[in-house]
């Protein structure tokens, strides 16, 4: 008896686990969706598990891991596979037998900070003692079995083009019933009824393992205030209601920040802002759009940080002659 409540013990600790790990991630992807995502590529698998059958393992998992990060809404994911048929297209459109209205604008394809990379290292089922899949053939016998698949994810900073980690992720399927290669005959990788199967509910365990692996690793780049562009007294910033700004907010205003790096290794350390060029006050606040007018200073450019500042006290914005403008009196469109 006592054996028993101990088991069960265990298993309700492992079973604890797993629901925080699940809420950990959560947040984690909470906090990447309230700052700047992440741009990420991701390149075709390399298969190395030997199997060589109907499916091509390394072009259905990374379309299976694009599929999934796209849903977690924490990554900004580019093409890069079919990236050449995206410059044909753009390309043909500036032929003269196309009309100008309704052109893709060129120079704006999007840069990956990550590039994501896999490789397949187990694509197998056992069946009792016996290995049940063979190269270029699925072979079954026994009684039960296990599907397993593995993967290692590699993550790479493409402006160093260091490896930042290695995420190593696994799934099993479990079943009484056994699958031949009748069952998968007629089974498209990555379908419905492919997710059905053992092999594909451990597929799915092990890509999903690599997406939380992911968002835990991949740095966390924080939001921050800047001037987006300035159009004569107006000063529009890169964010409105969205990210809290509100109309009457102050903020100090600084050159764009400069990287300190490491004399010897040449690596940033961090950025540091500029000096300080002057004071804007937010008179108009969009759903993403913020528009601001000069309180004092001048020199107001695209790309300058902003900090927020305390408003001010009535009795000193009197003095100081700061009166509120209403939107519709700034002109402000």
């Amino acid at each position: 008896m006592k054996t028993l409540l101990t088991i069960r013990g265990v298993a309700w600790c492992l079973a604890l686990i797993v629901v925080m790990t699940a809420c950990t991630t959560y947040r984690a992807s909470r906090a990447i969706r309230q700052g700047v995502l992440p741009v990420v590529a991701v390149t075709s698998f390399e298969n190395r598990s030997g199997f060589e059958g109907q499916w091509k393992l390394g072009d259905g998992m990374s379309d299976l891991l694009v599929s999934e990060l796209v849903q977690t809404k924490c990554f900004t994911v580019v093409e890069r596979e079919q990236f050449s048929r995206i410059v044909d297209e753009l390309t043909l459109q500036k032929n003269a037998n196309f009309r100008k209205e309704g052109r893709s604008e060129q120079g704006r394809l999007k840069g990956a900070h990550y590039q994501i990379r896999g490789v397949v290292g187990d694509f197998s089922q056992v069946g009792g003692s016996a290995l049940w899949i063979k190269i270029r053939q699925l072979a079954f016998g026994g009684k039960g079995y296990v599907a397993r698949v593995a993967m290692t994810i590699t993550l790479i900073e493409v402006e160093s083009g260091r490896i930042i980690d290695s995420v190593q992720c696994t799934g099993t399927a479990r079943a009484r019933q056994i699958y031949g290669s009748a069952e998968y005959k007629n089974v498209a990788f990555g379908g419905e009824v492919f997710f059905k199967t053992p092999l594909g509910e451990a597929t799915q365990e092990a890509i999903r393992e690599g997406v939380a692996g992911i968002i835990c690793t991949i740095p966390k780049q924080v939001w921050r205030p800047m001037i987006a562009e300035v159009r004569g007294n107006q000063v529009l910033l890169n964010g409105g209601r969205d990210r809290k700004i509100n109309e009457g907010q102050l903020y100090c205003v600084r050159r764009a920040a400069e990287p300190v790096t490491d004399p010897e290794t040449g690596d940033v350390l961090d950025y540091v802002p500029g000096p300080q060029v002057g004071t804007i006050r937010i008179v108009r606040a969009d759903k993403k759009l913020a528009y601001a007018e000069g309180v004092d200073g001048h020199g107001f450019a695209r790309g300058q940080w902003l900090e927020p500042m305390s408003l001010p006290a009535e009795s000193e914005v009197k003095s100081a002659g700061l009166v509120t403008i209403h939107p519709a009196a700034s002109g402000a469109r």
